[in-house]
């Protein structure tokens, strides 16, 4: 009582005592952890400084406002490509991003943070209808929980129905197809890879410090190199939807704002050639390393979807995966891929739903807001069509509903958002 300890405080004491077989609880445990959280922020901060001196004199983010504050424009008034990275920057980029790949993979294989996967299925219909998952208002109106119970249990579901007679019979629905994809074995197997082996804590301190000093998406570049993060359709999804493309395998593919290459590897066997763009130096360094399985990949850097910028008049077909909502001016994007694509040309487009904007280049001009609306998938999907798409010129072929997955730690190994995938001609 003179130290001011209350008899409540050493009677869990005593227990605490008792439990430990009469000896003291260790603080060891305590210790390494913190320890360990603490060598991973130095380790971060000592890779976040190196990569900002190697990028520090890379021209910014391309888009249209930012290119005409840092006099990127030409006489005719079109953002030309932007450079290469130099030697130097990309050697340095390569050492940075393989040292945090051989961190995690070391880490990944001393550690035991794999969690049970025992069943990997579709949601029910009765779990459509009850939107069973949906997370609340701290979270994107798109995402769901995929697990079923505890963690432990290791049960998996996906959101791929939906109600087809809702869109199929709505005015002016067209001729367009609402059959759904379903879950496969290639997906299932992510899945489960992801749950077996997640991304390494340390990967994910560097992908947090590099976002503080970098453009957040040049970030994933150095932090997940050699750990493809997202997923959207399999192979053999994209092999049946694209069937019937103009051109064949010989066709020539256009993918705006490809990321990573995640999204385009699945696809990019069933083209001749494949032309990749993004907003940084970085990400298009990442981009030619995607692997296309014999096609021909060329990755630009620019914002502009112009004949000169991307070097060739027209393409067979355009992807647009989850960029919509996120780029500066969704009308004008859609407007600008129709002129881009040949009568009979295809666009396969993907926005996770219900619509949310939010700018990836947070800076320069403001976005503009495109008015999708609805709160349920088939309500946005509807009108996803009818006031964006359609409008530009577009005939919807097909559409199906799939998960955007994301790879992620032990906390999270994945997460998900539930999105629209649209075959338009």
């Amino acid at each position: 009582r003179r130290v001011g300890c209350r008899e409540s405080d050493f009677r869990f004491f005593a227990g605490m005592v008792r439990a430990n077989g009469g000896a003291p609880p260790s603080v060891w445990p305590s210790l390494r952890q913190r320890t360990a959280a603490l060598l991973r922020d130095i380790y971060a901060e000592l890779i976040t400084e190196g990569a900002a001196r190697a990028l520090s004199r890379l021209p910014p983010p391309a888009s249209e406002a930012v290119g005409d504050a840092a006099g990127c424009r030409d006489e005719a008034g079109e953002s030309p490509v932007l450079p290469e990275m130099g030697a130097a920057s990309s050697a340095a980029l390569w050492t940075l991003s393989v040292l945090v790949a051989g961190v995690g993979s070391m880490e990944s294989r001393l550690s035991s943070d794999s969690l049970p996967c025992r069943t990997v299925r579709e949601a029910t219909p009765l779990e459509l209808r009850a939107n069973a998952g949906t997370l609340g208002r701290d979270y994107l109106p798109s995402a769901y929980d995929p697990w079923l119970g505890p963690r432990s249990a290791g049960v998996i579901r996906l959101r791929y129905g939906f109600d087809a007679r809702r869109l199929s019979q709505r005015p002016g629905a067209g001729a367009c197809e609402y059959t759904p994809v379903g879950l496969d074995g290639q997906t299932e197997a992510w899945v489960r890879g992801c749950l077996a082996k997640p991304a390494a804590a340390s990967r994910l301190a560097v992908w947090r410090a590099l976002k503080r000093r970098l453009y957040h998406y040049d970030a994933g570049v150095l932090a997940f190199h050699a750990f493809p993060r997202n997923y959207l359709l399999s192979p053999a999804h994209w092999e049946e939807l694209l069937a019937g493309r103009p051109n064949g395998g010989l066709a020539a593919a256009l993918d705006v704002g490809a990321g990573d290459g995640s999204l385009c590897s699945p696809y990019a066997r069933l083209f001749g050639s494949v032309t990749v763009t993004e907003l940084t130096s970085p990400l298009v360094w990442r981009l030619k390393a995607t692997p296309t399985q014999g096609a021909s990949l060329q990755a630009v850097a620019t914002a502009e979807l112009t004949p000169r910028a991307l070097g060739r008049e027209q393409f067979d077909v355009a992807f647009c995966l989850n960029v919509l909502d996120r780029c500066k001016d969704p009308v004008r994007m859609v407007e600008q891929l129709h002129a881009l694509l040949p009568p009979g040309g295809w666009l396969v487009v993907a926005v996770v739903l219900p619509w949310l904007q939010s700018d990836a280049v947070a800076r320069g001009s403001h976005q503009r807001r495109a008015r999708v609306v609805g709160g349920d998938f088939e309500a946005a999907a509807a009108s996803l069509l009818d006031s964006l798409l359609l409008p530009a010129g577009f005939e919807a072929l097909r559409l199906v509903r799939a998960p955007y997955l994301c790879a992620g730690d032990r906390n999270s190994p994945v997460a998900v958002l539930d999105s629209a995938v649209v075959l338009l001609r």
